[in-house]
């Protein structure tokens, strides 16, 4: 196997690990993409630390203390490092949850008994909107596809949630079980990391949990306008990492907005449920669903706009409770606001009632008029922000009403002197992205095909060439290249996509795969001087793999869209296309191509097979049932006890399904110490070793 660049000689690596005493050189790389990568750094305390770990000395020797794990909790609380705190609190609270473990009296006594300061530290530092370092695909969608091409299937469950938020959860919930009887109480401060916790976890019961048991402690009088922000943003899933990146967990789709008062006519609500089923017949996991109701999506959670349930209720709530008002919490409304599409609402409640913004879309069709926007003093609590255009971007954008976010944004920025931030920008772009893609565009066309919810290719790059140009000159991210190289892609732009490529995409992947090499380097020499290596170089490896294999995936998908466009079409199939730039392209991009390649020409269908290429995953064949689903509406209507609560809603048959399925090729768990030469009949373990490590680098 060839790598396509260039690595470190074998020689050097066996003698820089073989003498641990010498100081390796650390290379400074800098990404032109925006991504934090901490390396492991080669200090003697670190070193010492890792060749000496707690868990080699005697049983004899350990106290009770230490062998509930709270002795190594506040060991890592006192360094500040979130990978041993993170590891350090999952173990104490696993001796917590567990009955059967011979140390769960002493743990649960530990819990009892711990001061009201050192349990709010505890919390505070685990608090995972507090710092990025605790997710190290913070910031990335991960997608099924990511699950299937890359290893990041690692790092989410069968809901798509990050396995790390989730455990941190059930460890919090088992801390709050133990310390339930204690003499120490909490404080309001507590419980809105509680509620944090369960709001990156997609856990709107607990969040719910956390909230009422405030009132259990008698801290109602104590809640603020903050206590309430918290639980809207876990409750609603305003925030991005709460919907794990992924802006079309909380799209509004247009068959949810159908209702008794809203009718259809059959035929497009025939459709728009038939496309419903045969998305829900390809899932193969229930991303995105309830955990005690696999069958509902979260979506159908949010999409009621006057119950008890409703933000609409909540909004009145909040009212009643009389806490000040200000601007985030405003902010987190409108998001609110829009995850049940209540336009209405956003409009009369706070743009009308607060800035005195007066919305009229009725009087001139397809025209919208913005007028109004009170004085509002610099000290102000409501007075718009750059968090607020955020908002509004999220809001508009998610219920497809992309036409009135532009509007709205610019008018807001110049009434009120606040600038356009670059994430605002990159916000509206995948918002726009979003509402002109499959299934939105089509279930919106269904729906009514309104002219102020028509999103198409042309109003992405529309958004583009004014994020780009003066006055803003925004820089764009890879997010927001992947979005624009996509749009040019899907209009046959071929020539200035691969231009893109070439000037920008693969400049900065290459400072990626750099990174990565770093990390998987330091990792190595890390190993030399102390064969179990550290966490913290471990979680620095993971996030530059992690990192490395997200834009390889996109920049290949780039690719395999590219090929799928061009071969739908007949002018490119019987031109030079096919003839001359797809040939090329796997010539000069052959890393980014598949190890199998298909397209169409004019002669017929092409399948190029090539062993030479790298492997990055296998085909797998399996059986599998489709999820269960519930049925449209119309299969319960008037039938008896529909309206209880433990009425058995009827479900889509199931259907047994046999696929085949990528299956990512694993990447080494732990990369070892590297060996040193060998003779006579263990000379092909080194090369074994070898050959482990330049997979490795190549995945």
């Amino acid at each position: 196997m060839a790598l396509r660049r260039s690595i470190w000689s074998k020689t050097s690596w066996t003698r820089v690990c073989s003498a641990p005493h010498e100081a390796p050189m650390r290379l400074c790389v800098e990404p032109s993409f925006q991504h934090h990568q901490h390396l492991a750094t080669h200090s003697a305390a670190a070193a010492a630390a890792a060749a000496a770990p707690r868990q080699h000395q005697s049983p004899e020797l350990l106290t009770l203390r230490d062998r509930t794990g709270l002795e190594d909790l506040f060991c890592a609380l006192q360094t500040q490092n979130s990978i041993l705190l993170h590891k350090a609190f999952i173990e104490w609270t696993s001796v917590l949850a567990d009955p059967s473990s011979p140390f769960h009296d002493a743990a649960v006594r530990q819990a009892r008994e711990l001061s009201g300061p050192s349990f709010s530290e505890i919390l505070r530092s685990l608090d995972p909107m507090a710092s990025e370092k605790h997710d190290v695909a913070h910031g990335l969608n991960l997608t099924p596809g990511h699950t299937q091409f890359t290893n990041a299937g690692a790092l989410v469950d069968e809901f798509g949630v990050r396995r790390r938020h989730r455990q941190l959860l059930r460890g919090m919930q088992a801390l709050m079980q133990a310390r339930s009887e204690s003499r120490h109480s909490l404080t309001t401060a507590d419980y809105e990391v509680l509620i944090r916790c369960a709001g990156i976890s997609v856990d709107l019961l607990a969040a719910k949990r956390f909230w009422n048991a405030m009132a259990g402690q008698g801290l109602q009088e104590s809640r603020t306008a903050k206590t309430w922000t918290e639980f809207i943003k876990s409750r609603f899933m305003t925030e991005p990492a709460y919907y794990q990146f992924d802006r079309s967990r909380v799209a509004v789709m247009a068959r949810d907005l159908y209702s008794n008062r809203e009718t259809l006519p059959s035929a497009n609500l025939k459709r728009m449920d038939n496309m419903r089923l045969s998305i829900n017949a390809l899932k193969m996991e229930p991303w995105n669903r309830r955990v005690d109701e696999p069958d509902e999506d979260l979506r159908r959670v949010f999409r009621r706009k006057t119950d008890f349930r409703s933000y609409r209720a909540h909004w009145i709530r909040g009212l009643y409770y009389g806490h000040e008002i200000d601007t985030e919490l405003l902010s987190v409304s409108l998001i609110a606001f829009a995850r049940s599409s209540s336009l209405r609402s956003m409009k009369e409640f706070i743009f009308k009632s607060y800035y005195g913004i007066h919305i009229d879309e009725q009087s001139v069709p397809g025209k919208i008029e913005i007028s109004g926007g009170i004085d509002l003093p610099a000290d102000s609590p409501i007075r718009p922000n750059e968090r607020f255009l955020s908002a509004i971007v999220d809001a508009l954008g998610s219920m497809s009403h992309i036409a009135l976010g532009m509007k709205l944004l610019d008018f807001v920025s110049r009434r009120y002197d606040v600038p356009i931030p670059r994430e605002t920008w990159s916000n509206l772009l995948n918002w726009t992205y979003l509402c002109a893609s499959k299934p939105f565009k089509p279930l919106r066309r269904l729906h009514g095909d309104f002219p102020s919810t028509a999103t198409s290719a042309a109003d992405v790059r529309l958004v583009w060439d004014v994020m780009t140009s003066e006055p803003y000159n925004i820089a764009p991210t890879f997010e927001d290249y992947d979005i624009y190289i996509k749009t040019l892609i899907s209009q046959r732009a071929f020539g200035r996509a691969l231009g893109l490529i070439r000037g920008h995409i693969l400049p900065a992947y290459e400072n990626v795969v750099r990174e990565h090499q770093l990390a998987v380097q330091d990792g190595v020499l890390q190993n030399g001087i102390a064969p179990s290596g550290t966490a913290t170089q471990q979680a620095a490896r993971l996030e530059a793999q992690t990192y490395k294999e997200y834009l390889h995936h996109h920049i290949s998908s780039w690719f395999d869209r590219l090929l799928k466009t061009a071969s739908a079409n007949k002018g490119h199939r019987e031109g030079d296309v096919m003839k001359t730039m797809i040939p090329n392209l796997v010539v000069e991009f052959g890393d980014f191509f598949h190890h199998q390649i298909q397209y169409r020409t004019a002669q017929g269908v092409v399948r190029i097979h090539r062993p030479e290429a790298f492997r990055r995953f296998e085909w797998k064949a399996r059986w599998r049932k489709t999820l269960p689903q519930k049925k449209a509406g119309i299969h319960a209507y008037r039938v008896e006890g529909s309206d209880q609560p433990d009425f058995a809603y009827p479900l889509v048959p199931t259907m047994k399904i046999f696929e085949w399925r990528r299956q990512a090729k694993p990447r080494m768990e732990h990369l070892g110490k590297a060996p040193e030469e060998a003779k006579g009949k263990k000379k092909e373990a080194p090369h074994e070793w070898w050959d482990r490590l330049e997979d490795e680098l190549m995945l």
